[in-house]
């Protein structure tokens, strides 16, 4: 870049800062200036050249890879480079004299620590005042080009977020245009981690309880109902549970980068970097058609231009370079038929999760025996050495795989950042005079676990005590419950929240959302939540969910208590009026004991105090009868598995 030009960059920068300040309230979207954030200076103005030699006014950087995953490689944080934010979730929105990141409650604080707050502004998603990322964009440009230009690389972009976006502009004569990855032309290979390309292994018939012949005939099945030639599977987590293979390229799921395509005449077809295959692996998939990856897009071209197809089905979340790749009168759009039929454990899987639940409970007992141990011998411990040895105690049970999301090890005040994240430097000293949050889970072959306790250590105030046993009274009013056959997740939410809300309390995010069977550990397409979602479906037999209120003090601490519970028929005792409707209820898979220091038992319904007492009376039964405890978790066991009296 020229002296001269980069002066003319600079001053259209100060100039659009003028600018916002004139339009916006800029106080609610400005964050204080810290020494943990990074200097995204030159990296913005290097973007910004690009965006003047693309004739463009802005550019978008999502957090998700092609395959809108969660979770994504060190290489593909593309979002997280530019912008200093390490949190999961966030969109970012650089334009020729602004930048901005937009993310959720669950991120707010941790962004207003990493985001660079002197280069970024932090738009707090879902508060009352922060304009939507569409309707912000909306109103910065312009018609007149460059201005009414706004580059996205379609490959990272969902279907429906263009539809809304593009929409938004056209009202303002601007418009979105696919263009290539821009941070990849500046993010260094010097700098940038390598794409991963680790094994990939077939996942035995003992855990996976179905063939992938099977399961493509299933889906083939679905395709034809439909109408449609194929489906198009574009989700890690489809790829890897519909044809029985794991990898470790995606930090803390078992997947690897593939797309596949299933024909209504069963044919199965895959597109992946095909060296990474094991022997089992390869020769299990014999009759599937492979292809590499980097020819999936074309391939899809190709296909979508063949006279005797006719409909090809893609999902909602499918990218838009997909989208656009198959002829509007060829696109169905609807939700994946693997997504559905996934979600719904086959017996197998159900008895593998059962089994593996015990065993990550084992763990967490053993962990939380030792730290209480090692606490009363005045050693000095940490949040990051007590997720370290959580781990350690996890990959000890078997069947261990990896961890299955980043431990949330967070002390005292950190317990109020709901997605908090220890760092050694930074890392709090666990004592006895606070509340310690433990949300950690576990990749082992036959499940995926998710599991939340709150702890003390010490004498708790009766602030916390009251604010633990409320968001207790929910947990268990939603594990116990009973529901017809039909019920959506979002109608039972309220189980959870009823004890909070008659004190005027409540909690930032969903309660429920689902778990994969070794597979992702946020599962659709159904939740617990109040939110509505076109893609949900109903609570069925065999789906497994996490059962997590919990309540923030920002500044004083945080309390959530999840448990993994799956979906199961339930038989009454009575059948008053000779009733044909089907009920349903939850099975508990967790076993880990609840905080009986923190729970005031005067609160308690006797149906909750009941729930409370056989559920202990079960976690030491079944951790018992494994024999991984010695003497002193015993004692552990034994002791916080008490019955509560009142």
């Amino acid at each position: 870049m020229t002296i001269i030009s980069l002066f003319c960059l600079h001053l259209i920068v100060f100039i659009g800062r003028l600018q916002l300040v004139g339009s916006q309230e800029t106080s609610n979207f400005s964050c204080s200036v810290r020494p943990s954030q990074a200097d995204t200076t030159v990296k913005l103005q290097n973007l910004r050249t690009h965006l003047i030699s693309n004739n463009l006014f802005a550019y978008v950087i999502f957090s998700e890879d092609e395959h809108d995953s969660e979770y994504v490689q060190l290489h593909d944080e593309r979002r997280a480079w530019i912008t200093g934010f390490l949190g999961s979730a966030g969109t970012a929105v650089v334009t020729r004299n602004n930048a901005a990141l937009w993310t959720d409650g669950r991120y707010w604080t941790q962004a207003e620590d990493e985001l660079d707050c002197k280069n970024w502004y932090l738009m707090r998603q879902g508060q009352s005042d922060v304009p939507s990322l569409s309707n912000w964009l909306a109103s910065q440009v312009n018609g007149t080009s460059p201005y009414n230009r706004v580059g996205v690389a379609a490959q990272f972009a969902s279907s429906r977020w263009w539809s809304e976006v593009n929409t938004a502009l056209n009202a303002n004569n601007a418009s979105l245009v696919e263009v290539a990855e821009l941070i990849d032309l500046i993010w260094s290979s010097s700098e940038r981690p390598p794409a991963a390309a680790n094994p990939v292994a077939h996942h035995a018939l003992e855990y996976a309880g179905s063939t992938w012949q099977t399961k493509v005939s299933t889906i083939a099945q679905l395709v034809q109902a439909k109408k449609a030639n194929a489906y198009v599977v574009t989700a890690l987590d489809e790829v890897a549970w519909l044809f029985c293979l794991r990898g470790s390229d995606i930090p803390y799921n078992p997947f690897f980068k593939a797309y596949a395509m299933v024909y209504a005449n069963e044919t199965a077809h895959l597109w992946m970097n095909t060296s990474q295959l094991d022997a089992p692996a390869q020769a299990d998939l014999q009759k599937v058609n492979l292809h590499p990856y980097g020819s999936f897009l074309s391939d899809l071209l190709n296909t979508a231009s063949q006279s005797d197809v006719s409909q090809i089905w893609i999902s909602s979340s499918a990218s838009q370079a997909i989208y656009s790749r198959i002829p509007a009168e060829k696109r169905i759009i609807a939700s994946s038929p693997v997504e559905v039929t996934k979600a719904i454990k086959n017996p197998v899987e159900q008895e593998g999760m059962r089994n593996c639940g015990v065993r990550d409970s084992v763990a967490r007992v053993r962990h939380l025996a030792w730290l209480e141990d090692q606490l009363n011998q005045n050693v000095a411990i940490n949040e990051t050495r007590a997720a370290e040895e959580l781990e350690r105690f996890q990959s000890e049970e078997s069947l261990f795989q990896m961890l299955s999301f980043d431990t949330i090890s967070a002390f005292g005040s950190n317990g109020a950042i709901i997605h908090y994240s220890p760092k050694a430097k930074t890392a709090k000293q666990i004592d006895r005079n606070g509340l310690y949050l433990l949300d950690a889970g576990a990749q082992y072959l036959d499940c995926t676990t998710d599991v939340t306790r709150t702890h003390v250590f010490g004498t708790p105030t009766q602030e916390q005590k009251k604010a633990y046993t409320l968001v207790f009274q929910g947990s268990t009013d939603l594990a116990d419950a009973v529901f017809p056959y039909g019920t959506y997740g979002r109608s039972i939410d309220i189980l959870a929240r009823q004890s909070l809300y008659k004190n005027s309390m409540d909690y930032n995010h969903g309660t429920g959302h689902g778990i994969g069977h070794y597979l992702s550990v946020h599962e659709g397409p159904s939740f617990i939540s109040m939110g509505y979602s076109s893609s949900d479906i109903p609570l069925t037999d065999g789906l497994v969910f996490s059962d997590e209120p919990g309540f923030y003090l920002p500044g004083e601490f945080g309390i959530r208590l999840e448990t993994d519970i799956m979906v199961k028929n339930y038989t009454l005792s009575n059948n008053y009026g000779g009733s044909t409707v089907q009920f349903l209820h939850f099975e508990m898979l967790t076993w880990v004991p609840f905080e009986r220091n923190l729970i005031i038992c005067e609160m308690l319904t006797k149906a909750q105090k009941d729930w409370v007492n056989w559920y202990h009376t079960q976690v030491r039964s079944k951790l018992e009868s494994t024999n991984r405890l010695n003497s002193n978790e015993l004692a552990y066991l034994r002791d916080k598995t008490q019955e509560i009296k009142c």
